[in-house]
């Protein structure tokens, strides 16, 4: 779906392709629905094409249509959605859906003469673009990232022998498909990490805390609250930190499935003064919130639905503000948080390392200015929007050159 609140990651990544003067058309697969939309995406709106409503009258003439135009290559994808080994009926039944709603978007691909397809996440969008590249023959390229490749690689297996490229937003990424998929599928990927605009991220020259005074350490930690995000062990945390004497607050912003749980537990352990949730927060707001905290956490985690996280976007921000980081050495987070070089990576799910770990900020100020110095020269190079986003208009350059397009 696009916009999605929490998918700051591709926005940034068309902001930058708009930039540099890409033509841009954006296919959702749904239609959007969330309450909050970031600013920058509101212009993005208009070139989004969504699907039809599946009885729509239309979406039945344009099958119709492409059947009749090119039977052969109709049936030939058709069978193979029908035919993929896959162990979930729900990725079956949905899978077909996906080809029910292609034809709209086939049909705007040809249109607007689109000569290039590239989709985020290797599932149901990347079966759309490959439906697409299959009966219109242009190419197409799709970017991994967590759960959809952690929790069932599927449809990966179904169209990887025919994308032109995958770009992973980490090395633990390209890693793990070569376990999982094949060691060929190496050949086939390149890593590209996300990356954020740090023109909009000023550096704090200095973050005033001092233990000896008995300051307040105020926490800060933003995401989507999902399993995956470790808010329930943060909490925890939280209760240890409070049977240490620590004069603290936690602000917890972001909003998801599991706030009324977070809530309830937090009010149990007594501790509504010391954890107190903020909603979820603009990119404006975030940046505020960035310049009044002593120290970031995530405590990312293993989730029996969602797997678990790539490498938060907001783990970025927080660097390129100069806010020392904690996080959890989950998938491609340590090729971020370089654990004692730009930050601290505990174990996941673990709260006695992670109140360790805050202790250790609290006690330690100059190795911690170390890291944050670090840190942001680390966001600089390998995590700057700008860079990476032109690394993948180059490997569409690549293909274009290779097939012969203008």
């Amino acid at each position: 779906m696009f916009p999605c609140w929490s998918e700051t990651f591709i926005l940034n990544e068309l902001i930058e392709h708009k930039k540099a003067g890409l033509d841009l058309c954006i296919f959702s697969l749904k239609q959007f629905s969330e309450n909050l939309v970031h600013e920058e995406a509101i212009p993005f709106i208009f070139k989004t094409i969504y699907p039809h409503k599946y009885f729509d009258p239309r979406l039945f003439m344009y099958h119709l249509f492409l059947l009749f135009s090119n039977p052969k290559q109709y049936i030939s994808i058709f069978s193979k959605i029908l035919k993929f080994k896959t162990s979930s009926l729900k990725i079956k039944i949905a899978s077909l859906a996906v080809f029910a709603l292609s034809a709209k978007f086939i049909f705007h691909t040809r249109k607007s003469k689109v000569h290039h397809i590239h989709a985020h996440f290797a599932t149901f969008p990347s079966l759309l673009a490959w439906i697409v590249s299959q009966y219109t023959g242009i190419t197409f390229s799709l970017t991994v990232h967590a759960h959809d490749i952690y929790v069932n690689q599927d449809i990966l297996r179904l169209i990887a022998k025919d994308v032109n490229f995958i770009a992973a937003i980490s090395k633990f990424n390209v890693d793990f498909m070569s376990s999982t998929i094949g060691e060929w599928i190496r050949a086939k990927t390149t890593v590209i990490h996300c990356g954020i605009d740090i023109s909009r991220f000023d550096y704090r020259s200095q973050i005033y805390y001092s233990a000896s005074n008995n300051d307040v350490l105020e926490i800060l930690s933003i995401g989507r609250l999902s399993g995956i995000k470790g808010f329930n062990y943060l909490i925890d945390t939280c209760k240890l930190l409070e049977n240490e004497g620590l004069n603290f607050r936690c602000h917890i912003a972001g909003d998801g499935p599991l706030l009324n749980q977070l809530v309830s537990k937090v009010n149990s352990l007594g501790m509504k003064d010391k954890v107190i949730f903020l909603g979820p927060q603009t990119s404006d707001e975030v940046k505020r919130l960035l310049k009044s905290c002593h120290v970031f956490i995530l405590a990312c985690a293993r989730d029996k639905v969602e797997g678990h996280d790539g490498i938060p976007i907001v783990f970025m921000e927080a660097m390129a503000s100069g806010v020392p980081v904690i996080g959890t050495s989950l998938s491609g987070i340590p090729e971020l948080i370089k654990d004692g070089e730009t930050g601290i990576c505990v174990e996941p799910e673990n709260p006695e390392s992670l109140k360790d770990a805050i202790i250790f900020f609290v006690n330690n100020p100059v190795k911690v200015e170390r890291m944050r110095v670090n840190a942001r020269k680390l966001i600089e190079k390998e995590f700057n929007i700008n860079i990476n986003a032109k690394k993948l208009r180059r490997l569409f350059l690549t293909i274009d050159s290779r097939e012969g397009n203008s």
